[in-house]
């Protein structure tokens, strides 16, 4: 079973989420495919954690958060894919995702549109899901791996959330491909203080290589550096760690496939990312991981 929480209106008459912001969280549980449709059901929150948790091996639980233009089912195409590639590595965490109301459409107006949704329902990715999993079972190490602007969304989801109200945090926090300005996650940064506060670890893989955030920082976002791009910059707080990946994407991408949008989204296909990422959640010294090369400024650097 794949179980992920959305914050997606459900339209009960045609039984199929839409692309606008729900009032509620709804959880489900969808099972495999018959080769035209998988069928689900919704669960009530307390159930549908407890079917999570129960597919933990290890007592660890992740939680997916995807980016902008993502449709609902490649949102589900690459929960599924980070599941495989963590058990394939041996890391019998349980993979959950948090779906919120992105249109999956690529233009400027699009992106402005998911940005504000993403802001209007972030928090309930806290709420609804870490805070849920957290008090059901206070022993499960919760992890977040946030895509492009599922970056944004963790962030801001945590910046919503007061500290007073519910100062728990995640165990790691994982940025992949990051659509946030460079310098909000500066250690001095709004993000960066909020992140500091909201993860025992940061990990941050980026590519210089990422034609998406080189347009979403050139076009839309008034040419501010994206740190998914540019990486964190000279001062971050030190429990962010900086890894760089564009070498590993061309040694392993022939020319042919660099395409925009798989610039973007390569890691999730990537043998070598998977095996990181499962030492990286196992909470694995990061100074000492054979999966990275030490880089002459200090920062690391993805094997080829």
């Amino acid at each position: 079973m794949n179980y992920f929480y959305s914050r997606r209106a459900f339209n009960r008459r045609t039984g199929y989420f839409t692309n606008h912001p729900a009032v509620g969280t709804s959880y489900v549980g969808l099972g495999p495919s018959d080769g035209t449709v998988s069928r689900g059901a919704l669960l009530t929150s307390r159930k549908w954690a407890d079917a999570v948790l129960a597919q933990s091996g290890n007592g660890h639980v992740v939680i997916y958060v995807h980016g902008f233009n993502t449709k609902q089912a490649t949102m589900l195409n690459t929960m599924t894919a980070i599941k495989t590639g963590l058990a394939g590595e041996g890391f019998d965490a349980a993979v959950a995702a948090f779906d919120w109301p992105s249109d999956g459409v690529v233009s400027s107006s699009a992106y402005r549109r998911d940005r504000k949704d993403v802001e209007t329902v972030a928090a309930h990715m806290v709420l609804d899901g870490v805070k849920l999993l957290q008090e059901a079972k206070p022993s499960a190490k919760v992890h977040i791996v946030a895509h492009s602007m599922g970056a944004y969304a963790t962030i801001h989801g945590w910046g919503t959330v007061g500290h007073a109200y519910f100062p728990a945090k995640v165990d790691q926090a994982v940025f992949v491909a990051a659509d946030v300005d460079q310098n909000r996650l500066l250690k001095s940064g709004i993000a960066g203080r909020v992140m500091a506060q909201r993860c025992n670890r940061l990990t941050h893989y980026y590519s210089s290589e990422d034609l998406v955030l080189d347009l979403s920082g050139k076009i839309i976002n008034a040419g501010t550096r994206r740190s998914g791009r540019h990486g964190l910059g000279p001062w971050p707080a030190p429990t962010f760690k900086d890894v760089s990946c564009v070498d590993r994407y061309l040694s392993d991408n022939p020319q042919h496939k660099r395409t925009e949008s798989h610039s973007h989204s390569w890691y999730f296909q990537d043998d070598r990312f998977y095996e990181d990422l499962a030492k990286t959640l196992a909470g694995e010294n990061d100074k000492t991981l054979p999966t990275r090369e030490r880089q002459a400024n200090g920062d690391q650097r993805l094997k080829r």
